[in-house]
């Protein structure tokens, strides 16, 4: 029980976190963000700089988590008919600490609603990696063909492979999520 006690304090004392929303390139954060988002993700995973400033988005989000005025990481999602991480980073110098799984955890208490995200195929150590850590977070392997979803359309695609929360999705649900990417996400 000492360490579990030990545990719950260092669980609670990182978790007080502030959340801040990002709307826009003039926004003292976005420059951290930037960098961060740059470091985490190839190229053909980001979005241009056009697509990143469209404020009349109503349905897409970017929020940054703040620790003590350090920037821990972000997440960067769509409302749909489920909630859509597009981009989950944790800022280089706080990696391995169990911020990830922290950020995360709030994420899915504050939305309450089944959250689906995408992950590169498993060819490496880090995308097994990644996998285990969605996988230790409770995200389900959504066993259909993934939807091959550049956001930066003039560069090659590939299949992503497709997690969710709560419960794997439907078929129609999957479906529904396959036209909000093309018509809403790839559009934008």
């Amino acid at each position: 029980t000492m360490f579990l006690d030990y545990y719950l304090r260092i669980k609670i004392k990182r978790s007080h976190m502030d959340i801040l929303e990002i709307s826009e390139k003039q926004d003292p954060l976005y420059p951290t963000f930037e960098q961060i988002y740059t470091a985490s993700f190839p190229l053909f995973e980001q979005r241009t700089e056009e697509q990143q400033e469209q404020p009349s988005i109503s349905n897409y989000h970017l929020v940054a988590y703040l620790k003590d005025n350090l920037f821990i990481g972000f997440i960067s999602y769509w409302i749909l008919a489920h909630v859509y991480i597009e981009h989950f980073a944790i800022h280089e110098n706080f990696r391995g600490q169990g911020y990830g799984g922290l950020l995360l955890e709030d994420f899915n208490k504050r939305l309450n609603k089944i959250i689906l995200l995408e992950i590169d195929p498993i060819t490496d150590e880090t995308s097994s990696k990644r996998l285990k850590f969605y996988k230790k977070m409770r995200l389900l392997r959504k066993p259909l063909q993934p939807f091959p979803s550049p956001l930066q359309k003039h560069l090659s695609r590939h299949a992503l492979i497709i997690l969710t929360t709560e419960r794997q999705i439907t078929e129609d649900e999957y479906i529904q999520f396959g036209f909000d990417l093309r018509n809403i996400v790839m559009a934008n």
